[in-house]
Parts: C-alpha cells; structure tokens; sequence
C-alpha cells in the first residue's frame, strides 16, 4: 500500500506532493508538522517521531509507503491522511517548560481495526557521534540550550523555526530544553555560534556518559565494622543512588521507599540489566559491606535508573535523575561515575541538589590518571577514591578533588564506585544520627573524621558515629 500527501491549501496550511523530495525533513512545534518522505515505510516514518520523543506503538501488520511533503501544517489532517486506513490514537499533553506551557503531542499509536491490544512500541534509535579530537562523545542531532532572564516562549519559537529544531522535552526546575536539530545538523558548530546570542544563556552538546566497569575484587582484605551499616528499619534519611537501575532483590526491596526510571519515565518499574546500579543500591542501604559481608537492612534508598541497559547515559537524563532524587530524597546523592569532560548543565543539577541540602558524594575514577573527574569535581561535591587497606589504592585516580578515601572492595568487585556508595551510606548514617544538620556539616564531619589523609578508617567510623 502507498499514501501520497495530497494537496491542500488552508490559511493555516500548505501541504504539496514532492515525491522525490531530496531531504527529508521533520520538524514539530505544538500543533504544527513540517514533513518530507520519499517512498517511505510506515514504521520507519513513525520512527521519526519516536526519536522526538514521542511514545509510538504501532501494529506490527501495519505496513504502507508514504511519500510526499508538508510544510507547518496541522498535524491530526496530515495523521488522518498518513495513517489511513488504520485506527490511531494521538495523545496530547499541556506541559510546563523554563519558558511557559506547551501543547505536546506525546504519544501515537497506530493499529488494525480492532487489534488495538497488537501494538508494540517503536523506539528510536540512539546515534552517537564523537568530536574531531576523540575527547568526549555526545548525542547526534541534540543540543541542550537554557535561555537567558527576560526571553520568552516568542524567543524559543523563534529559535526553532530557524535551526530547524524540535523540543524532545524540557527540565522546568533547572530551565532547559532538550532540542532535535534537522538531519545532518553540526551540533558542534552551532553550540559554537549560539555563544553570541543575546537571548541564549548557555548551550551544550548533551554529553554521552559511560557507566564503569567494576574491576575484580582482591582476596585477603580484612571486614568493615558493624559501624557502617544502619540499624535495621530505614528511617527518615534516604541515599539516592543515580545509577543503571534496580534488579529484583527481597531485602533491598525493603529498603527502597522510591523508584525512577529516568531512562524510560513511561515505565514504572525500573529494572538494571548491567547490575551496578544494584550492588551500589545495596551498599548504600547497608545490605552488604565493602567486604562482601552480608549484613542487615540499612538505611532507606531512592532508585534511579539514570544508565540505559546498554550501561550508557546522556546529561538530559542525568539532570532528571537529579531533580527526581532532590524532590524525593532526603540525604545524601550516590553519584558512582564520571567523565573527564565537564558540563555546566550537569554542574547545575548538582548546584541545585547541594543548595536543597542534599550532600553529593562521587567516584573519582579507577584509573591513576591525576585528571579531574566530573562531577566529583564540581565544586561542592565530595569525591571519593578507593582505599586497600590502609592506603589508597592502586588502581585509583588521585588528585586536589579527591576529599575522602574509603573501602572500595564489595559483592567481589572494586572500585571508586563502591568507595562512593559506602560513603554515602555513612553520611546518611550520621544525619540520621544528627536529625536537621545540613549538608555542608555533614560533609566537614566526615571529612574531620577522615583527618588529613583523607582516609575513613575503621577507627574514624567508630568515632564519627559514636557521636
């Protein structure tokens, strides 16, 4: 089956055959469709939209080549001809932004008459380009741009109409929008060209991150004291551990109190198919000690999927997950990764997170490079190396960001990771222990009981929680 776009001419829309339409363009702004396609398939049309971060679930039988082209026109004519003779469902959503509401078509679903129930989801493929020096990667096609005081929603349409782009999704609380540019558009370049505009306060790449890998734990180390692990019950104190998700696990689930999957916000059940976020969601609830000593229920956890199941995130949905874990924690944020390449927006999240009281606690690396790390870098954040025994580890990175060292052998793996989780759940220890004491003491209490050397010892612990 083929549908050809037919023409029609309204005060409001232009719609024009083009079958052998050079670039297939794609653009959405509330109501409004810019569209090419050239004997396209159906699914691989409605791709498109997927990739604009629209929920499209479409009937597997539900095949015909589109061609044809339309320019701002209303978008449920152009569904109504693209999809016939299936049914469809559209969804729309009034959502808030940085600079006002919007009208957002979210989520399609295509099927034969009367198999609603044969849909499947359509998901867009992620693509990942990597700058001309090696130096760091970041999402094709997507830029994250925060407008400056004064602009308005006037000012963000304007700059769509003239990139081309389209708002896959927007972070209201740390004002941001996440923007799909055209086919072929050079993110690099026009983050380069936007330093100049009057109107735009900051704009980035969105930066890919990779989740690390847990090296093989050494035999031989000595137990942790039952000092690190809370008593059993949980309690008004909750790590936030922002991470690859949550698998199933009777204990841990006691201690979780709340789950997010910032990866997949449609689902409400969040899953870890790499399995470091679960042990660093144990090891911050007490469940298990840095040296692989099962020990009781801790203290209490938010989840938060922040790494897709291929161990991979982007800074979009790493502030989400940051604005989450501050509306539904109420300690520390377990942060057991990083990148050598800073980004002001991820830097704002965790600004955000520190100014409502929440200290943030992050790995320094696993490699000896002396190179900062981010965010354990940012300012206000206390990075975490690993320890072997007395002494800082091999394996771990070093450097003026390093602020604590703590045990870094766990669940026979280690690394900076482990040492961060565990010192996330000590921090929440001593908050539970100190109700109402801010996030700046909580931190110079540990880093006290640290001393100058900056490593938490088994002495050090006793001593800070004794208090």
């Amino acid at each position: 089956m083929r549908t050809v776009l037919p023409m029609v001419l309204l005060t409001f829309l232009i719609c024009t055959l083009c079958p052998k339409a050079a670039v297939l363009e794609f653009r959405l702004d509330q109501n409004r469709l810019w569209l090419t396609a050239q004997d396209e398939p159906l699914p691989q049309l409605l791709e498109r939209f997927a990739v604009a971060g629209i929920d499209v679930q479409i009937d597997p039988a539900a095949q015909k080549n589109i061609s044809g082209s339309c320019r701002a026109a209303d978008i449920e004519i152009v569904l109504g001809e693209l999809l016939s003779p299936y049914d469809y469902l559209l969804d729309w959503r009034r959502e808030s932004g940085p600079l006002g509401d919007q009208t957002r078509l979210t989520g399609i679903r295509v099927f034969r008459k009367g198999f609603a129930g044969s849909v499947q989801p359509l998901r867009g493929q992620r693509r990942i380009e990597t700058s001309f020096d090696g130096k760091f990667r970041f999402m094709a096609r997507e830029i994250l741009v925060g407008f400056g005081a004064g602009a308005s929603i006037e000012n963000l349409r304007a700059f769509l109409a003239r990139t081309g782009g389209t708002v896959i999704s927007a972070n209201t609380d740390l004002g941001i929008y996440r923007i799909l540019l055209p086919e072929g558009a050079n993110v690099l370049d026009l983050v380069a060209q936007l330093g100049n505009e009057p109107t735009i306060a900051l704009a980035e790449p969105n930066y890919v991150y990779d989740l690390p890998k847990l090296l093989p734990a050494e035999g031989g180390a000595p137990g942790i004291p039952a000092q690190w692990n809370a008593p059993s019950g949980g309690g008004p104190i909750a790590v936030a551990v922002l991470d690859s998700g949550l698998a199933p696990d009777d204990n841990l689930n006691r201690a979780v109190i709340s789950a997010f999957d910032a990866t997949r916000p449609d689902l409400k059940l969040i899953t870890d198919a790499v399995g470091h976020g679960t042990l660093m969601a144990r090891l911050a609830a007490g469940l298990l000690d840095p040296y692989n000593t099962p020990v009781g229920e801790g203290v209490s956890v938010v989840a938060v999927k922040a790494f897709a199941d291929d161990g991979l995130a982007d800074s979009f949905t790493l502030m989400n997950a940051m604005t989450y874990a501050v509306k539904n924690s109420s300690g520390p944020i377990s942060l057991s990764w990083g990148s050598e390449t800073p980004s002001r927006f991820v830097e704002s999240a965790v600004e955000y997170a520190i100014s409502q009281g929440h200290p943030v606690f992050a790995a320094v690396g696993n490699e000896n490079t002396g190179r900062p790390m981010y965010p354990a870098a940012y300012p206000g954040v206390t990075g975490v190396a690993a320890s072997n025994g007395d002494k800082l580890a091999d394996y771990s990175n070093r450097g003026d960001f390093v602020d604590l060292i703590a045990p870094g052998s766990a669940g026979g793996s280690q690394g900076t990771s482990v040492a961060t989780a565990c010192v996330s759940h000590i921090a929440a220890l001593y908050m539970k222990n100190h109700p109402g004491v801010s996030a700046v003491d909580t931190v110079a209490a540990l880093k006290k009981a640290a001393g100058p050397t900056g490593l938490l010892t088994e002495s050090a612990v006793k001593q800070l929680l004794a208090k």
